[in-house]
């Protein structure tokens, strides 16, 4: 079977206009499936939209800023209930600013987990049968990752949702190594996400999988573009280089053939949740796997985005 023929309704790519989410929309309009665009800029949401009907596929624009919970929902509400084939939540942010969002959201929360968090729930009813969900999370939540720790960045910190989206004692603007720790603890949160996602569909009789994927460090894409102009050249000749001989280093090329397999191909079908790391099935975390922290993280997002019961096809409570 055609990927097209596995897929005949679009999928929804969230930070689709650049690195990886780009590449995996033109992997899967190459293959004739639908693209919902999905981004913050107007401009670079129709460009992408151009490229994919210039290889013969259907796209459609979405123009919502992560950083707003209003934005998103209006952007869902102009949607309409179109069918969807799946969903990518891929957009993120790596920052070491402590900055806030529209919402008064430590951004990295809000953008990483929580405008993900209201769209997936938004979107759950709209997902037909065989549909899959992939959820961008990172090897660095894992405490054992040897390439995230040499690279500096911290074991995550978890913290219940509230505190991890309204964290005390640091002054919004300040810069430091907490911001490397916010990004990790994001990611965990995003395997949390995607697990306590898989039991509620599951729970609803969904014939839908939930996918978290580590895409590994891509050094091709905006990774590094808070480092100054010549460094950042240098991230990136040097990290072309090693991708080849380092564990967990891909290109985005690579990893958006990875996607577009988890999304489509017959193989991954009916498996339930899964932890990919490329295109191998790993285990996550301890602290991945911990039901505990999977529902507190359900539990309190829901609050900080003011679910409501309409927006969700889904039971938002424990078994």
């Amino acid at each position: 079977m055609s990927l097209q023929k596995a897929v005949q309704h679009p999928i929804l790519i969230t930070g689709a206009t650049s690195g990886l989410g780009r590449r995996v929309a033109l992997e899967l309009a190459r293959n004739g499936i639908p693209v919902i665009v999905a981004g913050r800029r107007r401009d670079a949401v129709l460009q992408v939209c151009a490229s994919i009907s210039r290889l013969g596929a259907r796209a459609t624009p979405l123009v919502a800023d992560l950083a707003s919970l209003s934005t998103v929902r209006s952007a869902l509400e102009g949607l309409g209930n179109v069918p969807l084939g799946g969903i990518v939540a891929n957009a993120g942010i790596n920052t070491m600013q402590d900055a806030r969002s529209a919402d008064g959201y430590e951004i990295t929360f809000a953008v990483n987990v929580l405008s993900h968090q209201l769209l997936i729930c938004r979107l759950a009813g709209q997902l037909v049968a065989g549909s899959r969900i992939v959820v961008l999370s990172s090897g660095v939540h894992c405490p054992d990752n040897k390439l995230a720790r040499r690279a500096g960045i911290p074991v995550p910190q978890w913290a219940p949702p509230h505190s991890l989206a309204i964290p005390d004692g640091t002054p919004p603007g300040s810069q430091g190594a907490n911001g490397r720790q916010r990004y990790s603890t994001s990611k965990l949160a995003n395997v949390l996400q995607a697990r306590g996602m898989q039991k509620r569909l599951r729970r609803a009789g969904k014939d839908i999988d939930v996918f978290a994927l580590d895409p590994g460090l891509m050094v091709d894409t905006e990774l590094a573009r808070e480092l100054p102009l010549p460094l950042r050249a240098a991230f990136r000749l040097v990290g072309r280089i090693m991708t080849p001989f380092v564990d967990n280093m891909r290109l985005s090329t690579t990893t958006a053939r990875h996607v577009v397999s988890l999304l489509a191909a017959p193989e991954w079908r009916g498996r339930g949740f899964s932890y990919v790391d490329g295109d191998q099935v790993m285990s996550p975390s301890a602290d991945a796997l911990r039901d505990d922290l999977m529902e507190e993280l359900w539990s309190g997002c829901a609050k900080l985005i003011a679910l409501r019961s309409d927006e969700t096809c889904l039971s938002l409570d424990s078994p």
